[in-house]
């Protein structure tokens, strides 16, 4: 039995959308699994053209601060192969980060979706609470079996907006994107109260309020 539950979210920089999504699930690992799972726990970010050494950019930073995340002190890192090998679940920002993924290491299919898709899924899937790795393992396999219902019933879009150099639009965008799937990952993966999904809920679909 694996004595830790990996997870790595992927973009492209790794200034973004994957910082953004690591820094928050951390941060309710923390806050809402007990004590001794949540030490089991290790969550990371990578990009597969991260300037590597590169500081989260300063809008993103301003959201994760808004929404209460820890500050990690990011720096951008590029994927390497063993980073998802290691992984026991992988979120990527993109269907292409998804598929880039998958080909790189075949293997890590079962576990490895898109941020949206993987939120799409989470919502359908009855929340067990995890009391060990097993568990949580356990979550990602329901979540793989149930990518074919969760398709059926809502395909949506699976990718996030890359604010990169495309301003403060596009960046309260990735936010309206982004933070619901993630919410909706961390109330069946860490046990997030419903009140508290809400209120994230809300809080990301103001974003400028953020700031």
């Amino acid at each position: 039995m694996s004595e830790s539950f990996t997870v790595l979210t992927v973009c492209t920089g790794n200034l973004h959308r994957s910082a953004l999504a690591a820094d928050l699930l951390a941060t309710w690992a923390r806050w809402y699994l007990p004590g001794g799972l949540y030490s089991t726990v290790v969550v990371g970010s990578a990009g597969t053209r991260a300037p590597i050494g590169a500081p989260m950019g300063r809008e993103t930073r301003l959201f994760a601060s808004g929404l209460g995340a820890d500050d990690r002190g990011h720096r951008a890192r590029l994927l390497a192969d063993t980073l998802i090998t290691d992984a026991d679940l992988v979120l990527a920002a993109s269907r292409a980060h998804r598929d880039e993924i998958v080909t790189r290491v075949p293997r890590a299919m079962r576990r490895t979706f898109s941020i949206r898709e993987a939120g799409r899924i989470a919502a359908l899937v009855p929340v067990r609470p995890a009391a060990s790795v097993s568990d949580l393992v356990a979550v990602v396999g329901l979540w793989a079996d149930g990518r074919a219902e969760a398709a059926a019933v809502d395909r949506g879009d699976d990718d996030i907006i890359d604010p990169q150099g495309r301003g403060a639009e596009a960046a309260d965008e990735m936010v309206r994107q982004e933070v619901p799937p993630l919410v909706a990952m961390a109330v069946a993966l860490w046990g997030m109260p419903r009140a508290d999904a809400d209120a994230y809920l809300k809080a990301a679909a103001n974003p400028p309020a953020l700031r």
